[in-house]
């Protein structure tokens, strides 16, 4: 059995460790860096894990110092101390440590065309895919004890496709396809960003010759035409592990050529493109101005119900 200072240090180092997590977490939420990595909806959470993080820091600190036996071990009848290898628990201490260096050495950077190519993009939000077992319901007003139930039986809360922003214009779908459509010139924006591209790619024939204006950043896919690219946004969900790229396919008079990761504002007149067989929307390029980065360079998913 190891002697009882050895796994006073191993207290003290997971300590340590667990202050060095509270200090990156409090640097990212200062400097804003930390809507880089996650959605808004999901800072408050930081802000718990914030606390949870310094007051357990402090107390395995605390517990390593105390001559006191009973603050060190639980009494719970099992042999705390540490009996692993030096090799061992280097490798494991590791798991942690390596995380927290890179995050205090290497600057946050936001998403770009390197990851897009990876990760492919999709032409079109396919939220109405996902979502329209439920959609449906949702129009018909079906509910069950205060919820919907689903064509497989299951109970959804119909709370779930309310955008978490109570100030946005439209509560449903159908309200801001009727404002797309009736609108002589479509300016996507960001809180609609997936919801206006889905009913774009849904209804393509309704939307020819409407004259469109977006943000996004140049993605040159390998497939498309020497004149076409990708006006680009990443959406993020709950945080950057579940991003997803989403664009628009544009074709421009390259006599002023884009860049792959500029930030552009285009404008142009909506047509129809065919790529592997599928009819897309494309942006008949009248006029680009190139622009800074936005402060929030993401789109986020609301789950607009139909």
């Amino acid at each position: 059995m190891r002697k009882e200072p050895d796994y006073r240090f191993h207290v003290f180092l997971r300590g340590v460790i667990l202050i060095g997590f509270f200090l990156l977490l409090f640097k990212l939420l200062i400097s804003g860096d930390i809507q880089n990595l996650i959605a808004p909806k999901m800072i408050p959470f930081s802000y718990l894990s914030v606390l949870i993080l310094l007051v357990l820091g402090i107390m395995q600190i605390w517990r390593s110092s105390s001559k006191n036996r009973t603050d060190l071990f639980c009494n719970c009848g099992f042999d705390h101390h540490n009996a692993g290898s030096f090799i061992g628990n280097l490798l494991i201490y590791s798991l942690f440590l390596i995380p927290l260096l890179v995050g205090f050495w290497f600057p946050d950077t936001v998403l770009d065309s390197s990851i897009a190519a990876k990760r492919g993009i999709n032409y079109g939000s396919n939220l109405s895919e996902q979502n329209a077992d439920d959609a449906y319901l949702i129009a018909d007003n079906t509910y069950n004890n205060n919820s919907l139930e689903g064509d497989n039986g299951a109970i959804i809360d119909p709370n779930l496709y309310e955008s978490y922003d109570t100030n946005l214009e439209y509560k449903n779908r159908e309200e801001l396809k009727n404002e797309l459509l009736n609108s002589s010139k479509i300016i996507v924006k960001d809180a609609y960003y997936l919801d206006t591209l889905d009913i774009i790619v849904n209804n393509i024939d309704a939307f020819v010759g409407k004259e469109i204006e977006l943000i996004g950043f140049v993605f040159k896919e390998p497939d498309l035409k020497a004149d076409q690219f990708v006006v680009a946004r990443f959406a993020i969900s709950c945080c950057i592990a579940d991003s997803t790229v989403f664009g628009i396919i544009a074709s421009a008079d390259m006599s002023h050529p884009v860049a792959t990761d500029e930030w552009i504002r285009t404008t142009g007149v909506i047509s129809k493109t065919t790529v592997d067989d599928w009819e897309l929307p494309m942006i008949q390029v009248t006029e680009i101005e190139r622009i800074d980065q936005p402060e929030d360079p993401y789109v986020y998913e609301l789950y607009m119900p139909y």
